[in-house]
């Protein structure tokens, strides 16, 4: 059995979560936009986590609200009516904080549990799965994928918070690192996470180019309104790993739109739009929107990757779509 997923923390924690209860030989990291796009090849026997759906998959797990109509197709679900969020064999899907909590509840639901039979060691899974140290882990996941973080999270981080800033999908050189953390994440407390050298190094890496990023945002960026608008092409180089850094320059702002060179496909722009975690006023659907340029997400934050000759038009109608 191969896990697809995608290489952000809650695409790891759901990992750590499906490599406790089932058979995980192998796995694959990918974006997004690679599996809307078809360029990924999905086998049966594929548990795809934290990403778009693919009809060969055998087990979905997703949270993402541009993915919603995917799963009344995956378990054959006749409209009208209130599908069920976990469907023993198939998977589990709801606008949960993260894709890690869908994956818990599909193991952890009583429903759920019949859905694997003949494996004897399943209930002393199960305890383990519902250990004091597993619901902590959830709830920082949950934390950290919701951008349900404090001012002092983001500028002072520490923790699985901290941790999930050393993770970029884009880095397909960090492979042997995310496939390091995710027994860590699902065995190890987090004093023992923290104490690994290859973690040590990480963590203090994005500390310390902190200021560096600071100086990059307050360089490239500036409030349009509500909009805090930030355009890092031709950058190279820049340490992204504290995505909120942003809202703490910015707190007069409600959304950001961001604009970078696309460094996984030549002639492309990538774009992302996302709530100000601490000024959440804004009323646009995010996904929604993206998804009308190839991409998606969620209702407060998605991204897409528009073709360069067609970038500076996609940039306009969004911030049209955003600005109040």
């Amino acid at each position: 059995m191969r896990l697809v997923t995608r290489a952000d923390f809650d695409g790891l924690v759901c990992g750590a979560l499906l490599t406790a209860m089932e058979e995980i030989e192998s796995y694959l990291f990918v974006e997004p936009k690679f599996m809307q796009d078809g360029v990924v090849e999905i086998r049966h026997g594929d548990v795809i986590a934290n990403l778009p759906y693919h009809p060969n998959c055998s087990l979905w797990f997703d949270h993402h609200i541009t993915n919603s109509d995917c799963w009344l197709r995956h378990i054959g679900f006749p409209a009208p009516g209130t599908p069920p969020s976990v469907v023993p064999g198939k998977g589990g899907f709801r606008l949960a904080p993260s894709a890690a909590r869908v994956v818990y509840e599909y193991y952890t639901t009583a429903e759920a549990e019949t859905g694997t039979p003949g494996k004897s060691n399943r209930r002393e899974k199960l305890t383990s799965l519902k250990s004091e140290r597993m619901r902590v882990l959830l709830e920082e996941t949950d934390k950290i994928d919701a951008g349900r973080l404090t001012p002092d999270d983001v500028l002072h981080p520490g923790g699985y918070v901290l941790i999930s800033m050393t993770l970029d999908g884009k880095r397909l050189q960090d492979e042997p690192y995310w496939v390091k953390l995710i027994p860590l994440l699902r065995d190890a407390p987090l004093e023992k996470i923290l104490a690994e050298s290859e973690v040590q190094r990480r963590c203090q890496e994005i500390v310390d180019a902190q200021e560096k990023l600071k100086e990059i945002l307050l360089s490239r960026a500036i409030l349009k309104g509500n909009v805090i608008f930030v355009d890092l092409r031709g950058i190279k180089d820049i340490p992204e790993g504290n995505r909120f850094l942003l809202y703490t320059l910015f707190p007069a702002g409600n959304i950001s739109l961001k604009i970078a060179d696309d460094d996984q496909r030549p002639n492309t722009t990538a774009i992302s739009v996302g709530y100000n975690i601490f000024n959440t006023t804004s009323n646009v659907n995010v996904g929604a929107l993206l998804e009308r340029f190839g991409g998606g997400g969620h209702r407060v934050v998605g991204s897409c990757r528009v073709p360069n000759d067609r970038v500076e038009d996609a940039i306009a109608e969004i911030f049209n779509a955003i600005k109040e």
